[in-house]
């Protein structure tokens, strides 16, 4: 068995691809341990692009589908070994792998399970390293909330870009790095909404982010909707953003037509033999 490790903007990922379709969660967690694992965020599992029977009922749905031309379809599983909708640095990550392995071509679309992700490799740095963008399509609002904590209030946000996210848009540094290691109240948080859970702070054009992460269970180095999330809650969509999250490494999102693009480096750690 072969898994290539792929790195989005500091979340890593385990992939391979397959024409097998079964449940993977015990293998996930297995392999993304990184103690007794290869270690990861997250597994990915790149299938054949296949109607399932809902879509075979819908003669709309399939031709949309077919002119979208869908190179493949996945399975994401998180380092716990549950099952999620959508990633958005894994969808990077994958983008750069199909490439890598002849499975598409620079630009490309894929089917998760919140639809399909257009993709488009921008920037070939090296044969390991490129810069990668994706659409994660449109977003809404779903609702606000106030939310105590040590005789602190807080405002959150719930923010649905493919899964959902609480963000919260801290006033000062202070604020943020309070927050950001405060990991009881983050995941108190995430289970009561069961969400995932952002914090921000801007300062001008570049906003500092952070995300507790359901099925990680912690604070991650980037997460792609997160971004995403944080990006919407400032409602500023003529704008491009620059945001760093805890790995330090930049991720620019953008809008267009309502829809999330956001780009950053991806690369190729290592092919594993298990």
């Amino acid at each position: 068995m072969i898994l290539s490790k792929y790195c989005a903007s500091g979340n890593d990922f385990l992939i391979f691809h397959t024409f097998e379709h079964k449940n993977r969660s015990e293998y996930a967690k297995k392999m993304c341990n990184r103690f007794y694992g290869i270690g990861a965020d997250g597994l990915v599992v790149l299938l054949p692009y296949a109607q399932n029977s809902d879509e075979k009922g819908d003669e709309e749905a399939i031709s949309e589908l077919d002119s979208k031309q869908i190179a493949y379809q996945w399975e994401f599983y998180n380092s716990d070994g549950s099952i999620a909708n959508m990633c958005g640095n894994a969808s990077r990550a994958v983008t750069l792998y199909a490439y890598h392995n002849n499975i598409a071509g620079l630009k490309h679309n894929f089917l998760s399970k919140v639809g399909v992700i257009e993709n488009n490799i921008q920037n070939i740095k090296s044969d390991k390293e490129a810069l990668v963008q994706s659409n994660l399509g449109k977003f809404s609002f779903e609702g606000s909330f106030v939310e105590s904590r040590r005789e602190n209030l807080y405002d959150f946000e719930l923010i649905m870009v493919g899964i959902p996210h609480l963000v919260c848009k801290c006033e000062s540094l202070r604020e943020f790095d309070g927050l950001l290691d405060d990991l009881e109240f983050l995941s108190q948080l995430r289970h009561k909404h069961n969400a995932n859970v952002s914090i921000a702070f801007r300062e001008n054009d570049v906003i500092h982010y952070a995300t507790f992460e359901r099925g990680v269970e912690g604070i991650t180095q980037a997460c792609g909707t997160g971004a995403c999330a944080v990006f919407a809650s400032f409602r500023e969509f003529d704008k491009s953003y620059t945001l760093i999250p805890p790995s330090k490494e930049r991720l620019i999102v953008s809008s267009k037509n309502s829809e999330i693009y956001f780009a950053g480096l991806v690369s190729l750690v290592a092919t594993c033999v298990v």
